[in-house]
């Protein structure tokens, strides 16, 4: 089964930046009705929990199912290509997602660190403005137990990937051979 491809050839350069502003906009509108109706769904006091624990996860994970759906149709070598383009794409887009949020948080909540090592939460101003562009050891923020508990969950969790990686570190070659290369375990 052959699925439809658009050509560059075949269109030219005003129709595929057509298309990329069609395509653009239709992902734009659905991602505010996902939003728009994710609000509503969080009106509803009884479902609240279940509505924020499960279902508005489920919709934020459809459009990055959309995008891996879509990026492996084809014949087979194609797909191949463009579905690891889009796993990287997918990969890409969840580390920005997590890491720019976590940096600015860390960049905007900073404080002055007094001489004792204790940061100056309660006093006025909490960064003075000649530490404003210090980014040593004259401000900073203080990680409460949770936030390192969480961290070496996390570094626990990356294990597997690291013994996944580790493992494919070593086969090298054509298709083929790596293939024939894996296991099931």
């Amino acid at each position: 089964m052959v699925f439809p491809s658009i050509d560059v050839e075949e269109v030219g350069n005003t129709g595929l930046f057509w298309l990329f502003l069609s395509y653009g906009y239709v992902l734009y509108f659905a991602s505010n009705m996902i939003s728009e109706g994710s609000d509503l769904l969080l009106l509803i006091p009884s479902m609240a929990g279940l509505v924020g624990g499960v279902v508005l996860p489920l919709l934020g994970a459809v459009p990055d199912g959309a995008i891996m759906l879509f990026s492996g149709l084809g014949d087979i070598e194609t797909a191949q290509e463009t579905l690891s383009v889009g796993v990287g794409a997918l990969a890409g887009s969840t580390i920005m997602l997590l890491t720019i949020p976590w940096a600015l948080s860390i960049y905007a909540g900073r404080v002055d660190i007094g001489p004792d090592g204790k940061p100056n939460y309660f006093g006025k101003p909490k960064l003075s403005p000649s530490n404003a562009n210090d980014y040593g050891d004259k401000t900073g923020v203080i990680i409460n137990p949770e936030v390192s508990q969480g961290g070496i969950i996390m570094l626990v969790t990356l294990i597997p990937y690291f013994m996944i990686q580790g493992a494919a570190m070593f086969i090298h070659g054509p298709t083929e051979a790596v293939a024939a290369g894996e296991k099931y375990w």
